[in-house]
């Protein structure tokens, strides 16, 4: 498990107590329980699901548009490719997508980190519900420490991820793309569903739903558990993961023209932290070893409202806002007092107004608002014995104006947008960005071009200005106030062609972006600096055809050249680590009866480099040999509201790392999910 440095700035010296919320640990029993009474209402009550149907999204222009015509590179993962993979862990179903890279140190629960066309996780902005997730206590202000959380509540309708540099759409944290996880929204009748997986080490993963609605409201409430015991690698101890949570949110419409919704995501979690791995004096891989008494505690909420209303055929706009906060607790020993806090809380709104000039113009113009707050807590001197906690706290908030022109020109054949945002942060000078985008539909053969070319930016985090540690009880400052948003342009070109009425799709999109004032972590002045320069750039290719009805194949490639500049004084390039250059996704789905669905996932990934630790404690590019794993899934549909499954990873038992650290070898997983 990878922490940040352990963080202090001068402040008073309290004693904080850790807020965890024990309730949720009754909710699933609560949910499981109520569920069979929904089920009678069901049996009574004819019901059905009003879901955005698959070929809208919204990401890619702040409002809703058929695939065909966006302008962007934009994917979709749906409940369908969940249910056919039998996969609720998130980033591991967006792996699937072709440019984005999943990296996972260990099993369940284990720090996992995406990766969007080689972009770092701090250039990824997390949404939920198209809300920002944040974590405002990390030291890039990034998701990274809460990913492998991020398992999926039954209420999920869609993930989608939009690709490139956006942040003339999102702002700071989008210079990579966006991944935007949206819910069910207006649930119609009642709706409950209770599923269970076990698998190998004790593990379980259980999910369940319980939703209602009419015409004009709903509610929806999905409560989440996740346990294991984890895997142990041939040392004493295990790496143990828990994890309770929940999705949930509702709706009413006053009006014809006007609905307020609300939404929110929770979790609870407690995690082995455990040794890194290294290389011994013969150059031969140390493995990881998990700890017998170092965990770590985490915790994220985010709680969203939001307000649409329809005032004409002209003019319709959007109010929303969110309250988030984020929780990480480094316990290091069993003695009292040894812990290191970290905690983050983030407050956003937002306002959006569309103009629909006419049937060729939408215009878009908004603006919004985020305040951070981090706070921290170290102990004095616990070298010395000195337990007594010292904390510390910073906050800032940043406004932004934004607007964006969309053209639908040539009877809905050529798309162009235009966009601009300003930046307006309490530390730093504005920052203006803009992205022009176009698509060109030749709807006789099927064919889409399209491009995009934008700029973004990234302002640092709390801790990149204002971090340190404590060494003996010394403030040792590694923030640098001196520092400057990152920057970068980026451009993409493609190609989409249909054939055969949509049974067989091809894609390529060619890629590339540049960075400017980059900051990295100077370990010779050891503080965080504006040094460096970086460039990613590569193809993403994608084949998706379903001859028959019994079988689909989706075949996804990416190539990614990512590199950097080491400091301010190099010349030459260095290859960007942990990253592979070449990725091969290829997932092959029967249907033999309408009651089975059979899936095979391959993946292939070449070398990669990885720093590691030598003997000597030197630091060595060490090469990291490519991988094949093979996944197999399947799901019957034994009764008309239970549906029976069952999913090996790992098929061939494939002895490999990630980054150095231990992967799981051959698991097998199955259970049951009642719906009704």
């Amino acid at each position: 498990m990878v922490v940040p440095f352990r963080a202090q700035h001068h402040g008073e010296t309290t004693v904080s107590t850790r807020k965890r919320i024990h309730a949720y640990q009754l909710v699933l029993p609560l949910t499981l329980a109520l569920t069979p009474l929904f089920a009678l209402q069901a049996a009574a009550e004819e019901q059905h699901i009003t879901q955005t149907a698959e070929d809208i999204v919204v990401t890619a222009s702040r409002s809703e548009t058929s695939i065909e015509e966006t302008t962007k590179s934009i994917d979709v993962v749906d409940t369908a490719d969940r249910e056919d993979l039998q996969q609720y862990f998130l980033p591991e179903l967006l792996d699937n997508e072709p440019g984005v890279v999943l990296r996972s140190l260990g099993g369940l629960g284990q720090w996992s980190n995406l990766s969007i066309r080689g972009a770092g996780s701090q250039y990824t902005q997390f949404q939920y519900n198209g809300m920002p997730l944040r974590d405002a206590a990390d030291t890039q202000s990034t998701l990274q420490y809460f990913i492998e959380d991020m398992y999926s509540g039954s209420n999920l309708d869609r993930v989608e991820i939009l690709k490139g540099t956006n942040s003339t759409l999102y702002g700071s944290q989008a210079m990579g793309g966006v991944v935007n996880i949206i819910p069910k929204k207006w649930q119609s009748g009642p709706s409950a569903e209770w599923r269970n997986e076990v698998g190998p080490n004790n593990t379980y993963i259980g999910n369940a739903r319980v939703a209602y609605g009419k015409e004009n409201y709903y509610v929806d409430f999905n409560p989440m558990y996740i346990t294991t015991d984890g895997e142990s690698y041939g040392g004493p101890n295990s790496y143990n993961y828990d994890n309770t949570g929940a999705t949930f949110g509702g709706g009413g419409k006053p009006t014809d023209n006007s609905s307020l919704e609300f939404n929110g995501i929770f979790s609870d979690s407690d995690l082995t932290l455990g040794s890194t791995p290294s290389l011994d004096a013969n150059g031969n891989l140390v493995k990881n070893q998990a700890y017998a008494d170092q965990h770590r505690e985490g915790q994220l909420y985010q709680l969203g409202l939001n307000w649409n209303q329809t005032v004409s055929s002209l003019w319709d706009y959007t109010l929303k806002g969110s309250q988030g906060a984020t929780e990480r607790h480094y316990f290091w020993s069993n003695t009292n007092g040894d812990q290191s806090n970290y905690d983050g809380e983030t407050s956003y709104l937002e306002m959006q107004h569309n103009l629909h000039v006419s049937e060729w113009l939408t215009l878009n113009l908004g603006a919004d608002y985020e305040k951070s707050v981090y706070e921290g807590q170290e102990p004095q001197d616990k070298y010395s014995g000195d337990y007594t906690p010292v904390s510390f706290d910073e906050s800032w908030g940043n406004k932004d104006a934004f607007t964006q022109a969309q053209f639908a020109l040539m009877d809905r054949s050529l798309f162009i947008n235009l966009g601009g945002r300003y930046n307006d942060h309490d530390e730093f000078d504005g920052e203006a960005v803009w992205e022009t985008s176009a698509a060109y539909l030749v709807k006789a053969t099927g064919t889409k071009v399209h491009a995009h070319l934008g700029t973004g930016y990234r302002t640092p985090g709390l801790y990149e200005i204002y971090g340190g540690y404590l060494s003996g009880g010394t403030l040792v400052t590694v923030g640098n106030p001196d520092l400057q948003p990152e920057e970068s342009i980026g451009y993409e070109l493609g190609v989409d062609q249909s054939f055969v009425d949509g049974k067989l799709k091809v894609g390529a999109t060619y890629f590339a972006t540049q960075f400017d004032d980059m900051i990295i972590f100077d370990s010779l002045d050891y503080r965080y600096e504006n040094a460096t320069e970086g460039e990613n750039s590569g193809v993403e290719t994608y084949i998706r055809v379903q001859p028959w009805k019994v079988v689909k194949f989706d075949l996804a490639y990416t190539y990614i050249d990512s590199r950097y500049k080491a400091d301010a004084d190099a010349t030459d390039w260095t290859r960007k680590e942990y990253l592979p250059r070449n990725m091969v996704d290829f997932i092959v789905t029967f249907y033999p009866m309408d009651k089975l669905t059979l899936a095979v996932d391959v993946k292939w990934q070449d070398e990669k480099i990885v720093p590691l630790y030598d003997a000597s404690w030197s630091k060595v590019r060490w090469q990291e040999d490519d991988v094949t794993t093979v996944n197999l899934s399947t799901t019957y549909k034994a009764l008309q509201n239970m549906d029976l499954f069952a999913r090996i990873d790992n098929l061939f038992d494939a002895d490999y790392t990630e980054s150095g650290y231990c992967m799981p070898g051959l698991s097998v997983y199955g259970g049951v999910k009642l719906h009704f």
